[in-house]
């Protein structure tokens, strides 16, 4: 999320139909303005044009880095590196993460699914180019990784929602996986910057999903409500949908990607916070 209205999102996904023997790789580049879809970018390269570390962050496509990461030892925060080339439009972008990562298996999912969040907040400066203009962005930024989800998770799981929501002084980073279109399991983990984290119990986190519309056959919320409270915790925040970016994946799965005007508030012990300002979420569905 760029301080100029801008906004993108920078991935690689490896998808295996056939376990090592049918792989496929994509590049994507979405860039948006206010919310609203400017650009979606896809490229598909063979597996054999595809290489990641084991050690580090660190991925090529083409013999051309994409994605590196590594440590300050100064200071010890992460530092990546981005440069997508999608032709017309590319960004390259730095992110210097303030938020101390975390790692662990999804619940829901016990025959695999993990997921590290490893910068849950990022500085982020670089340039976006959109056909022959070339725009400066800073603001901040976020990483993620999943990996080793298994077919088995589209068949327990209906899907699940994922979004962060930054204030001045805390990352919100949260999630839920639903079972079924009734039954969801609530994960939510606080970030203070340049600080420890907070992971709050499922039963401390109310998540409400209301306002449901129909959006590609399929019935998805305008309104997210997400309330947690225990003893050190207090927090109410109302998102509510400014646009939406779907996609197809794999023929089947319905992906939505959500601008969201976000108001509310964060109490932890006495340091108190309020919040009006556009967050991201997404939304997966398997069924």
């Amino acid at each position: 999320m760029f301080d100029n209205g801008y906004s993108a999102q920078l991935s690689v996904r490896v998808l295996s139909i056939i376990k090592n023997r049918f792989v496929l790789v994509y590049q994507r580049l979405d860039i948006y303005k206010d919310g609203k879809l400017l650009k979606h970018n896809k490229i598909r390269f063979p597996l054999k044009k595809f290489n990641a570390s084991s050690d580090r962050p660190l991925v090529k496509l083409d013999d051309k880095v994409v994605i590196e990461g590594k440590v300050n030892k100064s200071t010890g925060k992460w530092i990546y590196d981005l440069s997508f080339d999608m032709g017309e439009y590319s960004a390259d972008l730095s992110f210097e993460g303030v938020t101390k990562g975390f790692m662990g298996k999804v619940p829901a999912s016990p025959d695999g699914d993990w997921w590290i969040v490893s910068m849950p907040r990022a500085k982020a400066s670089g340039v976006l180019r959109l056909k022959d203009e070339e725009i400066k962005v800073k603001g901040s930024g976020y990483h993620d990784h999943n990996w080793d989800v298994k077919g088995s998770a589209a068949l327990k799981n209906i899907g699940w929602f994922w979004g962060k929501i930054n204030t001045e002084k805390y990352t919100l980073t949260w999630a839920t996986i639903f079972k079924n279109i009734d039954l969801g399991q609530a994960l939510l983990v606080i970030n203070k910057n340049n600080g420890e984290y907070i992971n709050i119990e499922t039963e401390d986190i109310t998540f409400i999903a209301k306002d449901l519309q129909v959006s590609s056959r399929k019935l998805i919320p305008k309104t997210i409500i997400i309330k947690a409270k225990n003893k050190d915790v207090n927090l109410d925040f109302t998102m509510k949908i400014l646009d939406i970016h779907h996609v197809k994946m794999m023929l089947i799965m319905n992906y939505w990607r959500f601008h969201l005007m976000c108001d509310g508030k964060i109490k932890i012990g006495s340091d108190e916070e309020k919040i009006s300002s556009t967050q991201i979420a997404e939304l997966l569905r398997f069924k």
